[in-house]
């Protein structure tokens, strides 16, 4: 998602959940009763590395390929696709988009990296087997907000509570799937990450990471991220909450996931962070 704006159904969320903290152990157990859906477990993580990253990036999605990070940044006039040196933080190559594009998530398959638009209901799908080449635009019906898939299928989110299946190539819908924790529905639903069989999701204005069922569609684990960067940066981050900034007119928030499968670690940042971070869950 790009730019702050505050939904009714984001507020009504935070109210619930701030009621759900503070119930006993009995009410909590009648409300994973009553919904049918248990409460998420914590996951706990080690920080393994720090590694520099654009301040000028504002993320929308994060994917590892062939030993580099390829990176959607977004805002209008912004927006790219970039190819960047994971311990330099050097972008390699760059894609600018149309200046009436925001860009958002990204994901890859079988060589074939697609990036959603945010409002623009297109989907860019480029080659980047050697590097990156745009060879279509795909129209997609609603909003783009982040981007994974199963080896198979697509699976995209548009700030609600849905993920929606779509074949690669035609974006022809196959199935949709509420995501759903023991208070009901889980809205703003983000940058999607498929990890060893589960979608791990950024919420929009949460600092948590989710790890979600595809199959269930029930949230299944939580990854606390509260202060997340200034735990764990050494940076000068005062940049963060100059006025009239764009971090301060359009939120500096945690957005990036992406998974390197051989190290089993996690790469995690945020949109305009000076660093992105690798992780494991422990």
């Amino acid at each position: 998602m790009g730019i702050q704006k505050v939904h009714l159904s984001a507020l009504l969320v935070l109210f619930l959940t701030a009621c759900g903290s503070g119930a006993g152990g009995d009410e909590a157990e009648q409300e994973t009763v009553a919904s049918g859906v248990p409460a998420p477990v914590s996951l706990a993580y080690t920080v393994l590395n720090a590694y520099p990253h654009d301040t000028a990036a504002f993320t929308q999605g994060l994917e590892l390929y062939k030993g580099s990070l390829m990176e959607s940044t977004g805002l209008m006039g912004r927006s790219s696709l970039r190819k960047v040196e994971i311990k330099t933080g050097k972008i390699l190559s760059a894609i600018q988009l149309n200046d009436a594009v925001f860009a958002e998530g990204i994901t890859i398959l079988r060589d074939t990296l697609y990036q959603l638009s945010w409002q623009n209901h297109e989907v860019y799908v480029y080659d980047i087997k050697k590097e990156p080449k745009k060879i279509t635009t795909l129209p997609w019906s609603g909003e783009g907000w982040g981007i994974t898939n199963d080896g198979i299928q697509l699976i995209i989110s548009d700030g609600s509570d849905k993920l929606y299946f779509v074949e690669p190539g035609t974006l022809k819908l196959k199935k949709v799937l509420s995501i759903r924790d023991q208070y009901g529905a889980v809205n703003n639903l983000n940058e999607l990450e498929m990890i060893d069989g589960y979608v791990f999701a950024n919420r929009w204005q949460y600092d948590y990471i989710l790890k979600i069922d595809p199959s269930s569609g029930f949230v299944v684990g939580t990854l606390g991220m509260q202060d997340f960067l200034k735990k764990n940066s050494k940076k000068d981050l005062s940049y963060l909450d100059k006025p009239g900034s764009t971090a301060q007119q359009s939120g500096a928030v945690l957005n990036g996931i992406a998974y390197d499968s051989e190290k089993k670690s996690i790469y995690v940042t945020g949109k305009l962070w000076p660093e992105i971070f690798e992780i494991r869950l422990q």
